[in-house]
């Protein structure tokens, strides 16, 4: 809540997050290992040192991916896709901060399938618009189109802890979400009706449930639950979730659930995921990162069991850039064919004004 405008984390930072981001965590080998970590913070905001009113705070980021594909086979394939360019902006009504307005709007990269489909979604969107009410120390209110509250909020969206709950890039909702903190506990009630950018047949209407606990300083336990509906498919979601750091700026993320999906006619399927990322400190702005995947869509022999390990270089080498460099390896397992794992290479740049 401190970093981000939106408890749950993710969105645009506000000046807090914007300082700690410049002064904790980025590199000072492009700016100077004398550049003292205040300078860095005043340097944080959406023009640098030069301040905006307090009532306004804009944003923008940008995030390009660069991949190759099974490198060296004959099918390898390479391609650059924008994954993000969204324009942010945050309305505050008080110095305090209690009560505020968040929104973005941005260009969403249609996939290759329905570019030539007359009836293909534009390409830009809102991601989130929403109001914010901070009514006291323990009691927030979120109202409008928001991430749903389930689960870890990686940045990756195509994992399967994302893609296949119907939590990844643009499954935001509307709908209203409190956040209740009373140390150790933390409580997010989520009652939500679909993206009205949505036939209506296709919105999910429902609600979601987070409690997380924290054990001590550097680890918290969370478990989330999510009931939703549209005409064709009834979702009942389950999971578990921790949070651990230790020693000095090294993490682990892991989660674990269950993906139950019930057609209104047609069988019902119930599924696994698993996810455990970790981050290990090099030096000051980089990090070595794993991520380790699993998805089986029926818990059984009947499918495959989808594995896929994502290890590489997390940097973040000058004020509002990240850069990540990656390898990406895929395996399915079945008990009925053999199928040779998939590779990819992966370059990504984010810029966060």
């Amino acid at each position: 809540m401190l970093c981000h405008y939106n408890g749950h984390g993710n969105g645009p930072l506000t000046d807090y997050g914007r300082g700690v981001f410049a002064s904790e965590i980025i590199s000072k080998g492009f700016v100077g290992e004398k550049t003292s970590d205040e300078e860095l913070s005043q340097r944080s905001g959406f023009l640098g040192k030069k301040q905006l009113p307090w009532w306004f705070r804009p944003g923008f980021k940008y995030r390009g991916l660069w991949f190759q594909t099974n490198p060296g086979s004959e099918s390898t394939m390479k391609k650059f896709v924008h994954m993000q360019a969204d324009a942010s902006l945050a309305l505050l009504f008080d110095q305090d901060q209690k009560y505020a307005v968040v929104a973005s709007y941005g260009y969403y990269p249609v996939p290759a399938s329905l570019r030539n489909d007359p009836n293909k979604p534009s390409e830009f969107l809102s991601r989130e618009h929403y109001f914010r009410w901070m009514k006291n120390d323990n009691l927030t209110w979120f109202i409008g189109l928001m991430d749903k509250a389930y689960g870890l909020r990686i940045a990756d969206h195509t994992a399967y802890s994302r893609t296949r709950v119907g939590v990844a890039q643009n499954d935001q909702t509307y709908g209203v979400m409190a956040m209740y903190r009373k140390e150790p506990w933390e409580f997010t009630p989520h009652v939500f009706i679909g993206n009205l950018a949505q036939n209506a047949d296709q919105r999910q209407k429902g609600f979601s449930f987070m409690a997380e606990r924290d054990m001590h300083q550097y680890f918290r336990l969370g478990g989330s639950t999510m009931f939703s509906q549209n005409d064709y498919v009834g979702w009942t979601r389950m999971a578990g979730h921790a949070k651990y750091g230790y020693g000095k700026g090294n993490s682990l993320l892991t989660e674990a659930g269950i993906i139950m999906n019930k057609p209104k006619s047609g069988d019902a399927k119930n599924g696994a995921y698993g996810l455990a990322q970790s981050m290990a400190l090099i030096k000051r702005g980089y990090f070595f990162l794993s991520q380790v995947e699993y998805y089986n869509q029926t818990m059984s022999t009947k499918s495959p069991d989808n594995l896929k390990w994502t290890f590489g270089l997390l940097a973040f080498p000058y004020l509002k850039t990240e850069f990540r460099f990656t390898v990406v390896n895929g395996r399915d397992l079945s008990d009925d064919t053999v199928v040779g794992d998939s590779w990819s290479v992966q370059t990504q740049l984010h810029l966060s004004l």
